[in-house]
C-alpha cells in the first residue's frame, strides 16, 4: 500500500470510525462535569445541559432501543421538561475511572394528569471524550411509572425464602475484577449455594426490577426463583470495567427458555433475552458486600409472553455517513425450518462514492453485493456475515466488461428490537482485488484488509402502508 493510500484510508477511518477514548479528565474532573450537566438538567436549562455532549454523541436508553443521536435527545429532554415540570434526577451514587462515570440515582416526576409521584431507580453509564458525552447508556425498569399511574397492577411479590440452606461466605482471595469474573461464572452453574458463598455475612443488593433492598437469603431465594423459571439462563458478558475502590460494574446479556413460572406467569417454552447491568463492590477477601441490579420488567414480560420476532421479509436500511444516509434494501429468507439460518439479498438505492479513497477506480453506481448470510445467536440477536465488490468498466479486445478492483466484508451483529424494527452495527473489512488471487471472489486465506471501517445502521421491515394523502 502506497503513501497516499494510507493516508486517505486513516482520513475515512477518523471520519467513521467509532471513537477511541482519550483520557484528558481525572475521574475528580469528570465527576465534577458530571455533577454540572446534572445540575443543568435539574434547572432545566437544556442548551446548558446539552453543551455537555458531543455533538456526535449518541444515548441508548436500554430498555427502549435503539441509540439515539444528539438531536433526540435534546428534544426528550426538552419534551419531559415541558410535560413534568418538576423532572429531576436525585444525586445518587457517582464513580469515575478512566473515562467513565458511572451514576446510580432516582429519576422523579409528577405525573400531571394523576398528580401522582412517579420515582424510578436507574444506573447511567457516561463515556466521556475529554469533557464532552460521547455516549450515555441508562438501564431501568419501566413498571414503577406505569404502576404508579394505574397502567398496570402491581404484581405479587415472590416469598423470598430460600428452600436451601444458605452457606457461611467463604473468601475468595481474588482482585475485585477476577472475584466479579468468578460471580459470574458462579450464577450460571446455576447453584444458589455457590453464589451465597460469594455473598459477605453483611451483604445487601438493591434489586432495581424489584425496587427492594435484600440480605444474602433473600438474593438466594430470588435466584433460586430465576434458576426455576429459566433453567438454562446463562449470562453473555458485554464488558466489565474496574472502577476502583472494590467497585466493578459489568454489562450482561441474561438469556434463557422460559419453562418454569415467574412472578406469576406461567411457563411459555419461549427463549427470553435481556440486558443487565451489576454493580458490585468486593472486599480485601473477594467477596462481594454491596451490590445493585437492573434490567427492564417490561421488556423481559413481553419475551415471555410472546414469540420472538423473525427475520423474513424485505428490510430497508439506512447507514448513517459523513455525505448523508447511505440506503439499502435486504431480503432476508429463512434457510432452515426453526429460522436460525438466514440468506440475505442487498441492493444499494442511492451508492455513495464513500470509498473512493480506498478505491478510486471504483465507478459507484455498478457496485456489486453478492449477498449475506446470517445465524440467530439468541432471543433477536443475530450475527451475519456479508459480501460486496467494488467495480469497474474496463475495455478489452472484446469490447467492454466489468471486473472487481476491490472486495468488501461486513461482520454485522443486529437485533430485531420491535416487530418490524432492528438495530445493528458491525465492522467493514476492505480488500483490493489482487488480494484474491485465484479469483474465486473471496480475499484469498491469510490476507489483512487495507482498512477496517465501524458502521452501525437501522432498518425498517417494509409491511402494508397507509395510502397516500391525495
Amino acid at each position: 500500500m502506497n503513501k497516499s493510500m494510507k493516508i486517505s484510508i486513516t482520513a475515512i477511518l477518523v471520519t467513521l470510525a467509532v471513537f477511541t477514548p482519550t483520557y484528558a479528565e481525572t475521574p475528580e474532573e469528570l465527576i465534577a462535569l458530571h455533577s454540572e450537566q446534572l445540575a443543568a438538567l435539574n434547572s432545566h436549562d437544556i442548551d446548558t445541559m446539552m453543551s455537555y455532549f458531543a455533538d456526535d454523541c449518541i444515548y441508548f436508553l436500554v430498555s427502549q432501543p435503539p441509540p439515539v443521536p444528539k438531536p433526540y435527545v435534546r428534544a426528550a429532554f426538552a419534551s419531559r421538561f415541558e410535560a413534568r415540570p418538576d423532572f429531576r434526577i436525585t444525586e445518587g451514587r457517582t464513580l469515575a475511572a478512566g473515562n467513565i462515570v458511572v451514576e446510580e440515582a432516582l429519576t422523579l416526576f409528577t405525573e400531571p394528569d394523576s398528580g401522582v409521584e412517579v420515582v424510578i431507580p436507574h444506573l447511567s453509564i457516561y463515556e466521556y471524550e475529554g469533557d464532552k458525552i460521547k455516549k450515555v447508556t441508562t438501564y431501568n425498569d419501566r413498571f414503577p411509572g406505569m404502576i404508579a399511574t394505574g397502567m398496570i397492577p402491581a404484581p405479587e411479590m415472590p416469598n423470598l425464602v430460600p428452600s436451601v440452606t444458605v452457606p457461611d461466605p467463604e473468601p475468595t482471595g481474588l482482585s475485585a475484577m477476577e472475584a466479579d469474573a468468578e460471580l459470574v461464572v458462579r450464577w450460571q452453574n446455576r447453584d444458589p449455594s455457590l453464589v451465597a458463598k460469594m455473598c459477605g455475612a453483611d451483604y445487601s443488593t438493591f434489586a432495581g426490577p424489584l425496587g427492594m433492598q435484600l440480605d444474602r437469603v433473600e438474593m438466594t431465594a430470588l435466584n433460586e426463583m430465576y434458576y426455576k423459571a429459566f433453567p438454562d439462563i446463562q449470562l453473555e458478558t458485554v464488558r466489565r470495567i474496574d472502577l476502583g475502590d472494590g467497585w466493578v460494574l459489568v454489562e450482561l446479556i441474561s438469556e434463557g427458555t422460559h419453562n418454569g413460572e415467574f412472578m406469576g406467569i406461567p411457563a411459555s417454552g419461549y427463549l427470553c433475552g435481556i440486558r443487565v447491568v451489576w454493580l458490585t463492590r468486593y472486599d480485601s477477601n473477594g467477596l462481594a458486600v454491596e451490590q445493585s441490579f437492573y434490567y427492564d420488567n417490561l421488556s423481559l414480560v413481553n419475551q415471555m409472553t410472546t414469540a420472538p420476532y423473525v427475520l423474513d421479509g424485505i428490510w430497508v436500511t439506512t447507514v448513517p455517513t459523513p455525505m448523508g444516509n447511505l440506503v439499502m434494501t435486504t431480503i432476508y429468507a429463512a434457510q432452515d425450518a426453526s429460522k436460525t439460518q438466514y440468506s440475505g439479498t442487498l441492493v444499494e438505492v442511492n451508492p455513495m462514492p464513500l470509498l473512493a479513497d480506498i478505491y478510486p477506480d471504483a465507478e459507484g453506481s455498478i457496485g456489486k453485493w453478492a449477498g449475506g448470510h446470517a445465524v440467530m445467536v439468541g432471543r433477536d440477536r443475530y450475527e451475519g456475515t456479508f459480501l460486496g465488490y467494488a467495480m469497474k468498466t474496463i475495455k478489452t479486445e472484446m469490447g467492454e466488461m466489468v471486473d472487481f478492483v476491490g472486495l468488501f466484508m461486513v461482520k454485522a451483529y443486529f437485533e430485531i428490537i420491535g416487530p418490524n424494527y432492528l438495530y445493528g452495527s458491525g465492522a467493514g473489512y476492505y480488500y483490493m482485488a489482487e488480494q484474491d488471487t485465484d479469483r474465486d471472489g473471496f480475499p484469498d486465506e491469510g490476507q489483512e484488509p487495507v482498512a477496517v471501517i465501524p458502521w452501525g445502521w437501522t432498518s425498517k421491515r417494509l409491511t402494508q402502508m397507509p395510502e397516500p394523502p391525495q
